[in-house]
């Protein structure tokens, strides 16, 4: 038998009956919320249903469901296609002491900054928060956000639009690999508050695109360790402040007129 048969044959194989049955539970799962039993499930499985609820399903859409999903052994949630109130993020906190990664993008935004405020001091161990387009974080959250998560080093901020150049004071101190704030109102000044910090050396991957950013702010950086930088939209003219270190592989850029 050829690798390419072998390759199709493998890819027709049936699913698990694990995964078949986390599929018809997370599609009916409104009709187990009042079974106590669902409670009860290894967390396990309670976490092959709640990845197979947001991924396939659109999410959750009240509070009891994640109620009896959530547990202390989940160390990444995404919440994107779900609505997401301030009870469900109390629930976050919790219940999941040990997140490291939490996703909030393109979900239903309905909590409150009161409601994200007490969950963030909660979550010590996070590593990774993306949460794009989201009005109620500003640069006082960004600095509640460094002296609560230490470890933090993804942070993904795009089309936060109360986000600029003040967040860079809780931010120069931590060890962000990966820095997303495309559209938002940083400028000259964040990059250069950053550049000679923590943060700026240890930067791989950094978008500051369609932000008010010049050729002056960029020249600040260090480009020892950045990988990946995107600053489309941003008045640069040329690529002369961009250091062409043995690391850089790939920018995003676009000519301005």
């Amino acid at each position: 038998m050829s690798a390419k048969a072998g390759r199709v044959r493998l890819a027709k194989q049936p699913d698990s009956l694990f995964h078949t049955c986390i599929r018809f539970v997370a599609k009916n799962l409104q009709l187990y919320k009042d079974i106590e039993y669902l409670e009860l499930l290894p967390a396990l499985v309670k976490n092959a249903i709640f990845l197979n609820v947001v991924r396939v399903h659109k999410g959750f859409h009240d509070e009891e469901l994640p109620r009896l999903l959530l547990n202390s052994t989940l160390t990444r949630v995404n919440l994107s296609t779900s609505t997401i109130t301030d009870g469900l993020l109390a629930l976050l906190s919790e219940k999941c002491p040990h997140l490291r990664s939490l996703t909030l993008t393109e979900g239903n935004y309905r909590f409150t900054r009161a409601g994200l405020d007490a969950m963030i001091k909660q979550l010590g161990k996070l590593q990774h928060l993306y949460a794009k387009h989201c009005p109620v974080i500003d640069d006082e959250f960004v600095r509640l956000l460094t002296t609560s998560c230490p470890h933090l080093d993804t942070l993904d901020l795009e089309s936060c639009k109360n986000v600029g150049d003040e967040s860079a004071d809780g931010l120069r101190d931590m060890p962000l690999v990966r820095l997303n704030v495309a559209h938002t109102g940083i400028t000259d000044k964040f990059l250069k508050a950053i550049a000679n910090e923590r943060c700026g050396k240890t930067l791989e991957d950094l978008n500051v695109g369609h932000c008010p950013i010049t050729s002056d702010g960029l020249a600040a950086l260090p480009w020892d360790t950045i990988k990946y930088i995107g600053f489309e939209g941003c008045s640069i003219e040329d690529l002369d402040i961009v250091g062409f270190g043995k690391h850089l592989k790939y920018i995003y850029w676009t000519i301005s007129n």
